[in-house]
C-alpha cells in the first residue's frame, strides 16, 4: 500500500459514522479497568459479603430485581480442571439477560487457592460491567419505536493465559455490540508466592527505563507488520499525530506466554483502526536483557 492509498484509506476510515451510543461505550470499555481501582469503600464492603454464601444468594436476588422483568440467571457452574499447584478457577455465577433488543452473558469466576486481592478485583470488575449493562439496557429498551433497530449485547468470558511456577494470569474478553462491535481485554496477573496483583512495573528492575524500550520494540513490530502485509495498519508514523502510538502506558494489559515471554495486549481501537480488533505484541527476551526482573522474566 503506497502513501496515496494509505491516505485514501485513512480518509475513508475517518469518514465512517460512529453512533454516539457506541462512541460512549467504547470510551467506557477502554476506561473500565482504570475506574474499577477507584471504587469507594462502600462498594468494596458490599462486594466482600457477596463472596459469602448468604451474600451470594442476596446478590443474585438483587440482580433479578435490578433487571426488572428481564430474565436473569445466576448459577454456580462446574469447576474447570486444576490449573496449578495452588490455583484453580471456578465459575462462581453467570449473569444472563434477554430483552426485546438487549442481551447479556457474563461469566463471573473465583480463583480457589489464589489470593483475596485477585478475587476482590474480579468481583469489582464484573460487578461494574453488569451495572453498566443494566443502565445501558434500560435506555435501549425504553427508547421506543423510533429506535427499534437498535440492539445492544454484551458478552464477557474469561480464560487462563499464564500458569507457571511464579505467575498466574486470568484474562477477561469483553465484546460489546451496539450498531457495530468493540472488543476489549482486562488481564489480572498474580504473584503465586505472595498472592499480590502484579503490575507491569513489577516485572522490571527498579529505575530501568523499560517503558521506552518496550515502546520502541512495539513501534518496530508495527512497522514490520505493515511492510509485510498491506491490510495491516497501526497508528504509527501517521500524519494524524494525535493518533500515533508514542509511549507505552504502565497500566497496559499483559501476560506471559508458554515460553515465558512478555505479551502486551491492546483493546480494539487503541493503537490501530477498529477493524484490526484486539492486537498483541510478543516482546523477544533479548530485548529485555538487563531490564527484567529474573524472578518473572527469565
Amino acid at each position: 500500500m503506497n502513501e496515496h492509498d494509505m491516505k485514501d484509506f485513512k480518509a475513508a476510515y475517518d469518514a465512517i459514522p460512529v453512533p454516539k451510543e457506541l462512541e460512549g461505550r467504547v470510551r467506557a470499555s477502554l476506561q473500565a479497568a482504570k475506574q474499577e481501582q477507584r471504587r469507594n469503600k462502600a462498594r468494596k464492603r458490599r462486594l466482600l459479603w457477596q463472596r459469602t454464601g448468604a451474600g451470594a444468594a442476596a446478590a443474585m436476588a438483587a440482580v433479578v430485581l435490578l433487571a426488572n422483568s428481564s430474565p436473569v440467571v445466576a448459577r454456580a457452574m462446574e469447576q474447570v480442571p486444576v490449573l496449578g499447584a495452588i490455583t484453580r478457577v471456578v465459575t462462581f455465577r453467570t449473569f444472563e439477560d434477554q430483552g426485546e433488543r438487549t442481551q447479556a452473558h457474563v461469566e463471573v469466576p473465583q480463583v480457589e487457592g489464589g489470593s483475596e486481592a485477585l478475587n476482590d478485583a474480579i468481583a469489582a470488575y464484573t460487578d461494574t460491567i453488569i451495572e453498566q449493562y443494566q443502565a445501558d439496557a434500560a435506555r435501549v429498551e425504553g427508547a421506543g419505536v423510533e429506535a427499534e433497530s437498535n440492539h445492544y449485547s454484551l458478552d464477557l468470558s474469561y480464560q487462563v493465559v499464564t500458569d507457571n511456577d511464579r505467575v498466574f494470569a486470568l484474562r477477561f474478553n469483553q465484546t460489546l455490540v451496539m450498531a457495530s462491535g468493540v472488543e476489549s481485554v482486562k488481564i489480572y496477573d498474580v504473584d503465586k508466592a505472595t498472592g499480590e496483583l502484579l503490575t507491569l512495573d513489577d516485572l522490571f528492575q527498579p529505575g530501568s527505563d523499560y517503558l521506552s524500550v518496550l515502546t520502541e520494540n512495539i513501534q518496530e513490530q508495527m512497522r514490520a507488520q505493515m511492510a509485510a502485509d498491506s491490510e495491516v495498519y497501526y497508528w504509527v508514523d501517521s500524519e494524524h499525530e494525535g493518533l500515533n502510538f508514542t509511549r507505552l502506558e504502565a497500566d497496559t494489559a499483559f501476560y506471559l506466554n508458554d515460553s515465558g515471554e512478555l505479551v502486551l495486549v491492546f483493546d480494539e481501537g487503541e493503537v490501530a483502526p477498529m477493524y484490526m480488533g484486539v492486537v498483541e505484541f510478543t516482546i523477544p527476551s533479548d530485548v529485555l536483557s538487563g531490564l527484567a526482573d529474573p524472578a518473572y522474566l527469565g
